[in-house]
C-alpha cells in the first residue's frame, strides 16, 4: 500500500472517530442556560482543572509560548509548568467562588 493512501486512510479514521464522539456527546447536552454555562454543576475536578487550563492558557501556549521558545530555545521547557502553578490559587479562591455560583 502506498504512504499517501495509509496516511489518507489514517486522516479518514480520525474524521470518523471525531464526528461519532461529536454526534453520541450532542445527544446528552443540556437544553438549559445553567446546563450550558456550568454543565449542569456536574463536573469532577480533573475535568474542571483541564478546562480553567484550557480557557487561561490557550492564547499564550498558541501566541507567547511558541515566540518564548523560539527566541530562549530548550531553557523555555519551564513554561510547562505555569500549567501547574497557574490554576495553584483556584485551592484558595476555588470554594468561595463556588459558593458564589450556587446562589
Amino acid at each position: 500500500m502506498e504512504g499517501w493512501l495509509i496516511a489518507l486512510l489514517i486522516c479518514l479514521a480520525y474524521l470518523a472517530v471525531t464526528l461519532a464522539t461529536g454526534i453520541m456527546s450532542g445527544f446528552r447536552v443540556s437544553k438549559s442556560v445553567t446546563g450550558f454555562v456550568a454543565a449542569d454543576r456536574s463536573m469532577n475536578t480533573v475535568v474542571l482543572y483541564f478546562v480553567m487550563g484550557a480557557s487561561i492558557f490557550s492564547s499564550f501556549a498558541f501566541l507567547g509560548g511558541p515566540g518564548w521558545a523560539y527566541s530562549r530555545g530548550v531553557a523555555s521547557l519551564y513554561i510547562l509548568a505555569y500549567g501547574i502553578v497557574g490554576v495553584v490559587p483556584l485551592y484558595f479562591f476555588g470554594p468561595r467562588v463556588r459558593r458564589l455560583g450556587e446562589k
